[in-house]
């Protein structure tokens, strides 16, 4: 059997999820987000080593159908620079994630690794706020 691509197939262990309704169809599948005009929104993490609500599962494809954003458990993410398995992760100003610096919040752990950004790994989502010492 050949390797299957995370990007594919996601990881089976338990999640936590909630269903949002998006601000934008702009969010994509591995993208991290935070609460938009409320707590049924949706809207891009747009800060540099900000928080985040949770991981947008599959794309948008409407502003009125909801999207499943994983809050806590593994998930399917896109970098935007590369990451090594084992490294704490943060997200930058277009949502994804990067290695947390001294002074970003560490928003989850990488399970796996890749150097192109753009593409995606599998990552320990935790979003508790916490900084990178």
């Amino acid at each position: 059997m050949s390797n299957i691509s995370v990007s594919v197939k996601g990881p089976k262990e338990p999640q936590m999820k909630e269903s949002l309704i998006p601000a934008a169809t702009t969010l994509k599948r591995g993208l991290a987000v935070i609460y938009g005009t409320d707590e049924y929104h949706a809207a891009l993490a747009s800060t540099l080593g900000g928080a985040i609500q949770g991981v947008v599962e599959e794309d948008a494809v409407s502003t009125e159908l909801p999207v499943s954003v994983i809050e806590f458990g593994p998930a399917i993410v896109q970098i935007g620079a590369a990451v090594s398995a084992g490294d704490f992760l943060s997200v930058n100003a277009a949502g994804q994630f990067i290695t947390a610096a001294s002074t970003y919040q560490i928003v989850g752990r990488a399970l796996s690794g890749n150097s192109n950004a753009g593409d995606f790994i599998t990552a320990n989502i935790a979003p508790c706020g916490a900084v990178k010492a």
